[in-house]
């Protein structure tokens, strides 16, 4: 289950990685920096815990498809929700974004708000697929909780 705020961050332009880094420290979010797709699967694999969310560079779309691919193909890392960033959003439509597996997308410039915003949605998206996945419960299938409960009981007057 996805709980904490753990970002792996994967984006070509070093500064840009580090402000990015700084900024979502800043909020609370533990982070792991990468600056190429090899750098963030070594990365993933020295991680104990997985990160809650990965956000991927699309600036090269062929690098940024081939890691959002190897990723969601991996049988751990398949169920990270992906976030891609570009800036080149005329040739990167959404769909594009998704097909290779990316859970939303966010054109630059942005700003860290609306940044968070879509962080804060695909963790709670997250959290629901999570619970619906462990179904609803059943407290009729254990008779001693529902004896527990008054259910079965009779009153004699």
């Amino acid at each position: 289950m996805l709980t904490s705020k753990k970002i792996l961050i994967v984006e070509d332009c070093g500064e840009l990685l580090n402000l990015l880094g700084e900024a979502l420290a800043l909020l609370g979010w533990e982070t792991i920096l990468a600056e190429s797709g090899p750098e963030a699967m070594n990365k993933l694999e020295l991680e104990y815990d997985l990160p809650s969310v990965v956000l991927l560079d699309m600036r090269t779309p062929v690098i940024g498809i081939k890691l959002a691919a190897s990723l969601k193909a991996h049988p751990v890392y398949n169920n990270i929700p992906i976030l891609a960033v570009s800036g080149q959003f005329r040739g990167l439509n959404r769909e594009r974004c998704r097909a290779p597996g990316c859970d939303d997308c966010i054109p630059r410039p942005f700003e860290i708000p609306e940044l968070e915003t879509r962080l804060t949605k695909i963790l709670a998206a997250e959290r629901l697929k999570t619970i619906r996945a462990t179904g609803p419960l059943n407290l009729d299938s254990n008779p001693r909780e529902r004896r527990s409960r008054g259910a079965g009981r009779r009153r004699v007057a």
